[in-house]
This record gives structure tokens, C-alpha cells and sequence, in this order.
């Protein structure tokens, strides 16, 4: 489960650049370098194993390859792991797929609008029907499918309640449509008894992190630069959220 987790994490940093890109995910079929465009021999591609061994670097022109390629290997891996120990022993292979989909289509969405600060509508469907569907054929061991087509609903209206208080006092948005469809997808899978959590935690690991940033820039002797028209992309803590929240409840 480990090994086949890591090799769906080759094919979602695939998606993560492409989409980034604005490439098509199919054509060209074989991957590619970023910088000299050669094709990649398939020894190039082994997860993790093909990082350690050419240290980093591409094999052709020797520029390096972000890190962020073995994190997401790494992170599909464990959450393939994680859901075989801990999800299938309790609900059987229906609510192991189900919990397993969920959680890695949230991977290219927060690695996406960490680089792009937006999210792909695409991604966000398929989390809000992809939700009902597996609710309406029982295979969603959280919620049922009434809960879940609700719940995709009230998801998107929470967070347009939210951004609208936010304009009444800023006279602007607060967040971007996309935050809102994630947010639907997130109610398809978890319901809507999982929001109150689901935004707090939300709200206070991204309010940590940009002190954190803004704390490590200070030590670098940049100054204290606190913005408080920065953007911060809310997907990437959403689905941190998501992940925590069904730690807890599981």
C-alpha cells in the first residue's frame, strides 16, 4: 500500500505541475524536465529511489528538482498507509476507498494553490459528486447520502456567509470562489457536523504559519514585514484541517 501510494504520488505531482502550468496532464504522455524538456527514461522516475540516487538534480542538464516532488510521494504514500491500518479494518474496502479518494484529491489541490492561489474547479467537483455518489451508494461510513448532498450545499453557503461578513466590514472579498467549492467538497465527504472544527483549525494553522513566516524573515534580518493585505492561500489548511479532523474522529 505504501509502495502504491508513492507511485500515485508520481502521477498527482504530474497533475500539480501540469495544471500549475496550464500543460495538459495526458499529452506529452512521459514526463518531462522542467528546465530542458527532455524526456525522462522510466528509471528516472522511481519514487523517492530516483531522488536519492541522482541527488536532486535532473539526470540531463543537472538542474535541481524541488523538493516538493518526494513530499507529495511521501504524503500519498502514508495516507494509503494510514487508511489499510486504520480506515479498512473498520469499515471494509468501501469505506477505505472512499476515505483514500477523498484524501488524495486534496494532495494537488493544496500543492496547486500553494502555487497558484487558486484551485482547479475540476478537483473540486469531483470532491463535491464523487461525495454524493459514494454517500448515495453507502459506501461513505461518515455521513449518509442526504447528510452529504446538504452538507456539499451548506459548505459552499458557509464560506459565502463568511466572505460576505468579511466585505460588510473591508469592503472586499476575504476569499476566492475556489475556497468555496472546496469547502462543498469537503461537506460531500465529512458533513456538515465536521465544519465548526474543520474552520477553526483551518483558521489558526494558517494565522501560525504566516506568524511563522513573518518570524523567519524577521531572524534572516529582513525586518518585520506583517502585511495585512497579504494573500494567504486557505486550500492548503482546509484540507490540513480535513486531515486532522478525521484523525480525531477516527
Amino acid at each position: 500500500m505504501f509502495v502504491l501510494g508513492l507511485c500515485i504520488g508520481s502521477f498527482v505531482n504530474v497533475i500539480i505541475y501540469r495544471w500549475s502550468k496550464g500543460l495538459s496532464i495526458i499529452k506529452p504522455l512521459f514526463s518531462f524536465c522542467p528546465n530542458c524538456k527532455k524526456t525522462l527514461k522510466w528509471y528516472h522516475n522511481i519514487p523517492i529511489i530516483s531522488y536519492v540516487i541522482l541527488r536532486g538534480r535532473c539526470a540531463y542538464c543537472k538542474a535541481p528538482i524541488s523538493l516538493r516532488y518526494p513530499l507529495v510521494e511521501l504524503t500519498c504514500g502514508f495516507i494509503m498507509l494510514w487508511c489499510y491500518f486504520k480506515i479498512k479494518p473498520l469499515f471494509g474496502w468501501e469505506g477505505f476507498f472512499t476515505i483514500t479518494l477523498f484524501l488524495l484529491v486534496l494532495v494537488p489541490i493544496a500543492f496547486i494553490d500553494l502555487e497558484k492561489k487558486e484551485i482547479p474547479d475540476e478537483l473540486s467537483y469531483l470532491l463535491i459528486f464523487s461525495g454524493w455518489l459514494l454517500s448515495i451508494l453507502g459506501f461513505n461510513p461518515i455521513i449518509g447520502a442526504e447528510t452529504s448532498i446538504v452538507s456539499g450545499f451548506a459548505g459552499v453557503g458557509l464560506l459565502f456567509l463568511i466572505n460576505d461578513v468579511y466585505y460588510i466590514f473591508s469592503g472586499k472579498d476575504g476569499m476566492g470562489m475556489g475556497d468555496f467549492k472546496l469547502m462543498g467538497g469537503i461537506g460531500a465527504f465529512l458533513g456538515y457536523k465536521s465544519f465548526y472544527y474543520i474552520i477553526v483549525i483551518a483558521s489558526l494553522t494558517g494565522i501560525l504559519t504566516y506568524g511563522a513566516l513573518i518570524l523567519w524573515e524577521w531572524v534572516k534580518g529582513k525586518g518585520f514585514n506583517f502585511n495585512m493585505e497579504a494573500q494567504i492561500p486557505f486550500g492548503p489548511f482546509l484540507a490540513l484541517a480535513s486531515l486532522f479532523y478525521l484523525f480525531i474522529w477516527v
